[in-house]
């Protein structure tokens, strides 16, 4: 059985979480401007978190196909790119921007990167913060003009909470496969 020491267990959370508020504020604020540096991010902790790569694929597609149905239905609009995107220009194929699409395999990557923190909690809890946690992470992309609601902000809350509640389940399910992958 693995010793798991507390103290650099919450470094860790600590130091993850101050790196996906960086990723988030270079996606949402910088769009297709910092594209790169994310990438780079992704990659590094990608070779650093053994697994990693696996869940955040995972993980992320629903939220990406999720996301990219809400903008089919005007839900969601984004604006013109400002810089060319990486690889390709995924709207032109009725997909969200490329760095929305960073931001998911990042914020997954993050929660695989926090894993044994996130286990501990109360899973109940967890879907609280998660349907409250990512609806107030659009309201602020809207903030910020990186997306913008079509509907009323509360109507959107409203389906983004739900949307999350959701996802956030889905996650820890996969949170749950792997850990038994593990073992």
């Amino acid at each position: 059985m693995e010793r798991v020491n507390p103290l650099a267990n919450k470094l860790k959370v600590i130091l993850a979480g101050m790196v996906f508020n960086l990723y988030w504020l270079l996606a949402v604020w910088g769009q297709y401007r910092f594209v790169y540096i994310l990438f780079f991010i992704l990659l590094v902790t990608w070779f650093l978190e053994a697994k990693a790569w696996r869940f955040s694929l995972l993980a992320a597609l629903p939220g990406i196909v999720i996301d990219s149905l809400l903008k089919q239905w005007n839900i969601f609009e984004f604006g013109a790119p400002n810089r060319a995107p990486l690889f390709i220009d995924f709207t032109t194929i009725g997909l969200i921007p490329t760095w929305l699409m960073m931001l998911w395999l990042g914020f997954t990557t993050f929660v695989w990167s926090i894993r044994d923190t996130i286990t501990s909690i109360s899973t109940k809890w967890l879907l609280v913060a998660g349907s409250i946690g990512g609806a107030l992470s659009y309201w602020s992309g809207m903030k910020l003009e990186a997306v913008f609601f079509t509907l009323p902000v509360f109507d959107t809350s409203l389906i983004l909470m739900l949307i999350w509640l959701a996802l956030t389940r889905y996650m820890l399910w996969l949170l749950s496969i792997f850990n038994k992958r593990a073992n």
